[in-house]
């Protein structure tokens, strides 16, 4: 017979070897996975690498690419079309996450309580978010079109039609609009979420001491909402820094160069002037400043978890 230390000493490599055996079925599991982004995530960015520090042309794209180290990337960065595109960017996304999360909040306090009307509104909101970039951008290169339903009925009040797509830093603006647009409907449903799981018990002793719904926003709704702000604000960045797809419906990176931002001056370089060390520098960068802002989110999930 076994004694009973015996017993015990066998549990404990028992469950050691049912661990490891779990741990390599999920392993089988995350192996398609794994494959996906090596083949479509990895082996891109590694080309991407080499390219940007390599001169490539239309010429010798097809044979082997002269090394010139990190001096393409350098010289990219101090061009004129570069800074232009570094500030364009930096208004599109401050647009982008200053409407997307103001809007977003304020429609999710509005719908906060509930109800029929507020259901109806989420299922809209819903529905527009889920719509691919390319027909919102079609949809609203017609809407701010002279001739369309937004200046038509900006004349019914007798004002002048605005150049909406085509008029000094408006194209910027109206396309970084129209993209916190579809930033509104995701913030709301992340910030309803986060109000419905607020404690009542705080909200409830805020009112007994009188306090005022603004005075409850400042100081009570906002600290507790603070992580979740603090989620979707680099979501939004993120999302904000790579976005291409409404520029190139919109605006086209136009006129001239007034719309052009990171993601898109990579694409006019490589694409259309076949410049494609160029270009793969300026996607380097834009991809070296879309992983920090990645690392800051998952610093900030980490620290929201241990807390």
């Amino acid at each position: 017979m076994r004694t009973a230390a015996g017993a015990r000493a066998t549990f404990p490599a028992v469950s050691r070897s049912r661990a490891r055996l779990r741990v390599r079925g999920e392993g089988i599991f995350l192996l398609p996975a794994a494959v996906y982004l090596l083949t479509l995530a990895l082996y891109p960015f590694v080309e991407l690498v080499r390219m940007s520090v390599s001169q490539v042309t239309s010429d010798n794209i097809f044979r082997d690419w002269p090394f010139i180290g990190i001096n393409g990337v350098q010289a990219v960065a101090t061009t004129a079309d570069f800074h232009e595109a570094a500030v364009n960017s930096l208004m599109y996304v401050a647009l982008v996450v200053g409407v997307g999360l103001a809007g977003g909040l304020a429609a999710a306090l509005t719908l906060w309580r509930g109800g029929r009307v507020a259901g109806f509104t989420l299922a809209l909101m819903v529905f527009s978010w889920a719509l691919p970039g390319l027909i919102n951008g079609v949809a609203w290169r017609f809407l701010l079109d002279p001739r369309g339903m937004v200046d038509s009925i900006l004349g019914l009040f007798h004002i002048a039609p605005v150049y909406w797509l085509v008029d000094g830093h408006l194209p910027l603006i109206s396309v970084a609009l129209v993209n916190a647009w579809t930033v509104v409907p995701f913030a709301t449903l992340v910030f309803r979420a986060a109000l419905l799981d607020l404690p009542p018990e705080i909200l409830a002793a805020a009112e007994v001491d009188g306090a005022r719904p603004r005075q409850v926003l400042r100081h009570v709704v906002l600290p507790l909402l603070r992580p979740s702000i603090l989620v979707l604000g680099v979501l939004a960045l993120v999302y904000a820094f790579k976005s291409f797809d409404f520029i190139y419906v919109m605006t086209f990176g136009g006129p001239g160069t007034a719309s052009t931002t990171l993601p898109f001056l990579s694409y006019r370089l490589a694409f259309e002037i076949y410049r494609y060390s160029q270009g793969a520098s300026v996607a380097l960068i834009t991809v070296a400043i879309v992983l920090l802002l990645a690392l800051l989110y998952m610093r900030q999930v980490r620290r929201e978890e241990r807390a």
